[in-house]
């Protein structure tokens, strides 16, 4: 199964168009919130909350299941800053998680903590650590999980 993750796109719409223009071949288009959009102008990215959406149809968490993987979704905030992601962590293991998908922190991240898979597909619209704007692939079969940060020169889609 091959997945796209964004986040934190805060409005910008022409970035997520040239991602599923890039990406037209994914199972399915996940968003870690953030976005500034109504669900509508969204799609095909299914969402959760982040703390700058105003559209409070979106949940805050979402579960979600892939090869025989529970993923949990969620945006970060409250439970995860740039210093400390215990909360998210401790969340992820009540919630029996194996995989989290997370944003808020606009940075990219792929670890493991207590033997659960956090992913952070950083911002697609500008990364807090000075990177590129980003995106993940995230690809779920028999052999496991892996992860593709994908680079995004904003050059690419502003014509």
């Amino acid at each position: 199964m091959k997945i796209i993750l964004a986040s934190d796109n805060h409005y910008n719409t022409h970035v997520l168009k040239y991602i599923l223009e890039r990406e037209s071949d994914a199972d399915m288009y996940l968003h870690c919130g953030d976005s500034e959009l109504e669900m509508s102008a969204l799609m095909p990215f299914v969402s959760v909350l982040g703390n700058n959406d105003y559209d409070r149809n979106y949940p805050r968490v979402r579960f979600l299941e892939a090869e025989g993987k529970r993923i949990e979704m969620l945006h970060g905030n409250p439970y995860v800053s740039s210093f400390s992601d215990n909360g998210l962590v401790a969340k992820a293991i009540q919630d029996k998680a194996d995989i989290v998908f997370f944003g808020h922190t606009h940075v990219f991240a792929d670890y493991e903590k207590e033997g659960i898979r956090f992913i952070n597909p950083g911002s697609c619209n500008f990364n807090r650590d000075g990177t590129c704007p980003s995106y993940a692939v995230v690809t779920i079969g028999k052999e496991g999980v892996t992860v593709q940060r994908v680079d995004i020169d904003p050059q690419d889609y502003i014509k």
